[in-house]
């Protein structure tokens, strides 16, 4: 199965506790992708996500099976994790040669950015090509810089008093540029 990066809407349909190769527990959870979020041509198939139960991630894991339903406090008893539908972070990985999707993360479904229109995963790499070089050139010192602003006129006329003297007042006089050895990093 071929999948773009990004978030998928999918639904527990079997999970089960075992062993990582080194020996460790994990649990396997197998979702179907459910459509009706732009990856209706993968509506139906599966993907299989593995939580793990080390100090560093017992907490992702767990967050992650009460995101599919699961309740209680028994993890022999994965009664519950096919109820809700939820938000897969999917992201592709190279693992001996071959790229295979994998699931990052399991979300709540409707978690996440808050954003008015995000991009489609093919708009984020567009983006991010036109971007690198403006990144590149920035971090090395060669993208565009603001040109100093010339100091105020010393022979401008003083400012009269009485009526409205603020009416003409332009702030304070700049203080001159500064150059690169005014820079405390």
């Amino acid at each position: 199965m071929q999948l773009e990066n990004g978030r998928y809407k999918a639904r527990a349909s079997q999970g089960a506790l075992g062993f990582t190769s080194g020996g460790k527990e994990q649990v396997a959870i197998e979702f179907t992708l459910l459509g009706n979020d732009g990856s209706e041509p993968f509506a139906g198939q599966s993907i299989t996500w593995f939580g793990f139960f080390t100090d560093a991630s017992l907490e992702h894991t767990i967050k992650a099976l009460r995101a599919c339903g699961w309740q209680g406090n028994d993890v022999s008893d994965l009664t519950g994790i096919e109820s809700n539908d939820v938000s897969l972070v999917i992201e592709n990985e190279e693992y001996e040669g071959k790229w295979s999707p994998k699931v990052r993360w399991v979300n709540p479904l409707g978690s996440g950015l808050a954003l008015k229109q995000q991009m489609e995963p093919t708009q984020a790499r567009s983006f991010a090509a036109q971007m690198k070089g403006r990144i590149l050139a920035m971090e090395q010192g060669a993208g565009p810089r603001r040109a100093p602003t010339p100091a105020p006129s010393r022979s401008a006329p003083p400012q009269q008093r009485g009526g409205n003297r603020h009416a003409s007042y332009g702030g304070p006089p700049e203080p001159p540029p500064h150059s690169d050895e005014d820079i405390p990093f």
